[in-house]
C-alpha cells in the first residue's frame, strides 16, 4: 500500500518537471548541441530528461534506470 502512495505521489511532481522541461525548450536545445549518430532511435534529450527525473526522484544507481523507467508512466513523461 505504501508502495502505491508513493507512486502516485512521485508521478505528480514529475509530471511538473517533465512540463516545465518542455516549457523551456530544454528538449530541442539539447537535440540541437548533442551530436548523436543518425541510426540511433533515441533522442538525446529523452535521455537527458530520463536522468533528470530519475535524480529527482530519489537517486537510485543508474544501473537500475531501466527497470525505474518501466514502473512509471514514461510515455506520459517523455
Amino acid at each position: 500500500m505504501d508502495v502505491q502512495i508513493r507512486a502516485i505521489y512521485e508521478s505528480s511532481y514529475l509530471n511538473i518537471i517533465s512540463a516545465l522541461f518542455k516549457d523551456l525548450d530544454l528538449p530541442q536545445l539539447i537535440d540541437r548541441l548533442v551530436p548523436v549518430d543518425p541510426q540511433c532511435q533515441t533522442r538525446a534529450s529523452d535521455i537527458v530528461k530520463l536522468i533528470v527525473l530519475d535524480i529527482l526522484s530519489g537517486r537510485q544507481a543508474l544501473v537500475h534506470l531501466e527497470q525505474w523507467a518501466h514502473d512509471i508512466d514514461l510515455p506520459k513523461l517523455i
